[in-house]
């Protein structure tokens, strides 16, 4: 068990190998005193030792624990009050406060890139985030423990990996994990798609209790239907799918439809079709962002040789209509 513990806290597991060991405590109360007890006095040697390189940690973890071992082994229960009389050890070798065992006090902030706009942001790890248009992403850390970023939309991220510290992207019930990673986050809450693109580093990809990918490779992108539970995989092209983040549309053999969808992000706009056949008509291209609406419009209309009228809707929006 203690062998057990300490590739848990020391994240020497696989994700699977995780998800199992937190599933086991659910169902046995007793084991799951005995581990957080533990994972209570990995938290005090670490902060005692703070400075010290992380082989060193282990060694002197591995001491206090060698002189503890004979109680923890009397009874699971006993070993609250062995942590206790360690802790008061370690804390007098560190000069820390006891209330520093309690759990690390979470942070959260939310940012948002409104239609029109990217934003980007720097974490205190280091990390950046830039988040697209009409997107929001709800980021928590708690201490140095672990990073959450709940995302709505689409997201770029550049993440710096720290083997002591999760990093969690977190899409309705499922999270993406890094593992030393920048990578792109596609998620339609809506029509519950999610698509996720690796470009360095490896990702896992989990939910329900499982892990659905693991290790995943660069240049290597995932897209899963959320609702019927389907899974698939394709190469991916780093510059085609973070077009956004340099400020430019990339369109590649796209129908006018699946266009305007992305338009409508962009620029607070409708668009309304009379014609299947405009609608379906695919089409080519890279456009910079920062084209004004009327331009594109004019764009669009000679490539697909159609006519359109914008119209003013009842909540102040336009309504683009081609005919």
């Amino acid at each position: 068990m203690e062998k057990q513990f300490l590739n848990i806290v020391r994240r020497k597991t696989t994700l699977q190998e995780r998800y199992a060991f937190f599933e086991e405590l659910n169902q046995d109360p007793e084991k799951k005193r005995a581990f957080e007890a533990f994972q209570k006095l990995w938290v005090v040697n670490n902060m005692a030792h703070r400075r010290f390189p992380q082989k060193s940690k282990t060694s002197y973890f591995r001491k206090f624990w060698g002189l503890r071992q004979p109680v923890f082994r009397l009874s699971k229960l006993q070993l609250a009050s062995a942590v206790a009389a360690t802790a008061a050890v370690v804390f007098l070798i560190g000069g820390l406060l006891f209330s520093t065992l309690t759990k690390p006090a979470s942070e959260q902030f939310v940012l948002n890139a409104p239609k029109g706009n990217i934003t980007n942001i720097k974490l205190k790890d280091g990390s950046e985030l830039w988040l697209n248009s009409a997107s929001t992403a709800t980021v928590t850390t708690y201490g140095n423990e672990k990073t959450v970023v709940d995302l709505k939309g689409e997201a770029f991220f550049d993440v710096v990996h720290d083997n002591e510290r999760d990093f969690l992207v977190k899409v309705g019930e499922y999270f993406i994990v890094d593992k030393g990673t920048s990578f792109n986050v596609k998620y339609n809450a809506e029509k519950q798609m999610l698509v996720t693109s690796l470009f360095d580093g490896a990702i896992d990809f989990c939910g329900e209790g499982r892990s659905l990918v693991e290790k995943m490779k660069p240049g290597t992108e995932f897209s899963f239907d959320i609702e019927n539970k389907k899974l698939a995989f394709s190469n991916t092209d780093k510059e085609f799918v973070t077009a956004w983040k340099e400020g430019k549309f990339v369109f590649v053999n796209k129908s006018l439809s699946e266009i305007t969808r992305e338009l409508e992000e962009w620029y607070d706009v409708h668009f309304v079709f009379k014609s299947k056949k405009i609608k379906d008509e695919k089409f080519s291209g890279v456009i910079k962002r920062k084209t004004s609406i009327e331009h594109l419009l004019k764009v669009l209309q000679i490539s697909s040789k159609s006519t359109y009228k914008i119209e003013e809707m009842e909540n102040g929006k336009q309504r683009v209509i081609f005919e």
